[in-house]
């Protein structure tokens, strides 16, 4: 289930919303050696201080980035620009994340009959599993599916040991007007998109090589109008799935990469099973069939 969210549009409610993510300190580390206490030296330890759990060691130039500093940052510099924009702030075990829509600032391509609003993602860890991350995020205004682009060349990720994690705030102002203002590689992504088409079966197996867990995989089929439906091979008793339309009527030959990256997109906007972690994760699978056609995409054996 998705964790609490905090919706804010001002500074001041921003502020507010990240006094309540975790506060994390570096400590000593230190061993039991046969009884005998002894100071580890290479390593020092990262400490949720608000769950009071340890969440990593790491070594001693480590530079933690505390969620608050983080996100009050950008904040602060979305002001300065004058900047509308709303932010949604939520936090799942050590990790942070920050949600940015940039308001009346929409990219429109009139010739693919698409409008997106432009964002970004913020993310920061206190257990390494993420640096201090800057993402493009796009949300699509026909369906307010999110896309997360990774791949730009306007993700920024920087570990926590370089010294550029001692001065975020030196980055943050460069690479919201970089956002804002490119949107040549997502115009060719979308168009390349719409352009390549499968037949349904075939986009029902690279589905299925993209998300093995069955859950997942159902509510993604669903929001293109497909049920998965558990068989048994009579003579073998071995068990399998295949793939059935919901409505015969409406079924389809093909499906194109638009179709099937805006159906994993929605799930992962609207799931009610999906973390902002597990968002992030899947999403990098979702960029994949975005940016890769249908004959180089894998598939399930079986075809």
């Amino acid at each position: 289930m998705k964790g609490e969210q905090y919706e804010c549009a001002t500074l001041v409610q921003v502020q507010e919303a990240t006094t309540k993510l975790d506060v994390a300190k570096i400590v000593p580390l230190q061993l039991n050696d046969g009884g005998v206490v002894k100071d580890v030296e290479n390593y020092v330890g990262v400490y949720n201080v608000s769950k009071g759990k340890f969440c990593a060691a790491v070594v001693p130039h480590y530079n933690l980035v505390q969620h608050k500093r983080y996100f009050d940052s950008f904040a602060e510099a979305l002001q300065r620009l004058n900047i509308d924009y709303s932010m949604k702030v939520s936090q799942t075990g050590n990790r942070a994340f920050a949600d940015i829509q940039f308001n009346n600032k929409n990219i429109k391509f009139d010739k693919l009959n698409e409008e997106f609003t432009t964002g970004i993602r913020l993310a920061n860890s206190y257990d390494k599993t993420s640096g201090v991350n800057v993402i493009p995020k796009y949300t699509r205004l026909a369906c307010t599916n999110g896309m997360i682009m990774t791949r730009s060349e306007m993700t920024l990720s920087i570990k926590h040991h370089s010294k550029m994690a001692e001065e975020i705030e030196s980055f943050i102002e460069h690479k919201i007007s970089q956002i804002i203002n490119e949107s040549a590689d997502l115009q060719v992504w979308v168009s390349s998109c719409m352009g390549d088409s499968m037949e349904w079966m075939a986009c029902c197996r690279i589905i299925e090589k993209l998300f093995s867990q069955l859950k997942h995989r159902e509510e993604i089929l669903k929001r293109l109008g497909i049920s998965v439906i558990e068989i048994e091979d009579k003579k073998t008793k071995k068990k399998g799935i295949t793939y059935v339309w919901d409505k015969k009527e409406e079924m389809k030959t093909t499906f194109t990469r638009w179709e099937v990256y805006n159906a994993i997109t929605n799930y992962l906007s609207f799931g009610e099973q999906i973390t902002p972690h597990i968002e992030s994760i899947f999403q990098k699978k979702a960029e994949k069939l975005l940016l890769t056609p249908f004959a180089e995409m894998p598939t399930i054996e079986g075809l």
